[in-house]
C-alpha cells in the first residue's frame, strides 16, 4: 500500500498528465484547422491566424464585449429559467408518480420539437429581438434539467427512503438530507448539458431573429461574405463556453460535491 504522504503527489502528476492531455487535444483541434484552411479557398475557411487577427480587431473595436455582453446575459436569464422549471418539475415527479405521468407527454413532446420550429414560435410569439433568443434556449434546457432530476431521483437507494420512513423524516428533511444529496452527481451531468446547449441555442436564436449579440454578428459577417470576422464570432462562441465552464460549472462542481460528501458523512 502506498504510503500518505505519496498520494498529493500522484495526483498532482495526474493533474499534470490530464492537462497535457488536455493540451494535445487543443492543439490537435487547431492543427485540423489549420490543414483545412490551406486546403478550401480563404472565403469559405479562414486561417486560425487570420481568424486571431480578426478576433483581435473585434475586440479592439469594442464590438466583441458588447455583443458577447447581451449573449451572455440572455444566456444566463434563459438558463436560471429554464433549470429553476427543469428542477423544480423534476422534483415533483420525481416523488410524486402522479405528477410523472402527467408530465411524461409534455417533455416527450418538448424533447422532440426541433430547435428551428421553437426559434419560430418564438418569433411569432415574442417578435424579433431577445425574448425569442431566451424563450429557445429555456424551452430546449427545461426537459435536460427534467430528466437528469427524474432520473437521479428514481436511482436513490430505496432502503434511505425507507429509513427515512421509518424515521418519519419531514418533507424538508427528506429533501434536504436524502433527495438533494442523491441528485448532485444527476443535476452537475443536467448543468453541463444544459449550458452546452444553451450556448449553441442562444447563437441560433440570435442568428436567426435578433438585433445584436455573438448570432446576430456571425450572420451579419457570413451576410457582407467576411469569413475571418465569421471565425472571429466562432471564437467569440467558444470563449463564453470557456467562461461558463471555468467561472461557473467547475465552481458548482465542485461546491455540489463537497455538499454531497457533508451530507452523507
Amino acid at each position: 500500500m502506498a504510503h500518505p504522504a505519496n498520494q498529493p503527489k500522484l495526483t498532482v502528476h495526474g493533474s499534470h498528465r490530464q492537462s497535457l492531455y488536455a493540451a494535445a487535444g487543443v492543439l490537435t483541434l487547431i492543427a485540423g484547422w489549420q490543414v483545412m484552411s490551406m486546403w478550401m479557398h480563404p472565403a469559405i475557411v479562414a486561417s486560425p491566424v487570420a481568424s486571431l487577427l480578426a478576433f483581435y480587431g473585434l475586440g479592439q473595436s469594442g464590438l466583441l464585449w458588447r455583443q458577447l455582453l447581451i449573449t451572455l446575459q440572455r444566456l444566463v436569464i434563459s438558463l436560471c429559467i429554464g433549470c429553476g422549471i427543469g428542477l423544480t418539475a423534476g422534483l415533483l415527479a420525481g416523488t410524486v408518480p402522479r405528477i410523472r405521468s402527467f408530465l411524461e407527454p409534455i417533455r416527450w413532446v418538448a424533447m422532440t420539437l426541433p430547435a428551428i420550429v421553437i426559434a419560430v414560435l418564438g418569433m411569432l410569439w415574442f417578435g424579433m429581438g431577445g425574448g425569442q433568443a431566451i424563450f429557445l434556449v429555456a424551452f430546449i434546457v427545461t426537459p435536460v434539467v427534467y430528466v437528469n432530476t427524474v432520473g437521479g431521483i428514481l436511482d436513490i437507494d430505496p432502503q434511505l427512503l425507507e429509513m427515512g420512513r421509518t424515521y418519519r423524516f419531514s418533507r424538508r428533511l427528506l429533501l434536504s438530507q436524502i433527495y438533494l444529496p442523491g441528485i448532485a452527481l444527476p443535476i452537475i451531468s443536467g448543468l453541463t448539458l444544459a449550458t452546452g446547449i444553451g450556448v449553441r441555442g442562444i447563437i441560433l436564436a440570435e442568428l436567426l431573429g435578433a438585433f445584436d449579440g455573438v448570432g446576430h454578428s456571425f450572420s451579419h459577417a457570413w451576410t457582407h461574405l467576411k469569413t475571418d470576422d465569421m471565425f472571429a464570432w466562432v471564437m467569440a462562441a467558444l470563449a463564453l463556453m470557456a467562461v461558463l465552464e471555468f467561472c461557473f460549472l467547475q465552481p458548482v462542481r465542485r461546491r455540489l460535491r463537497r455538499w454531497q460528501a457533508s451530507t452523507v458523512q
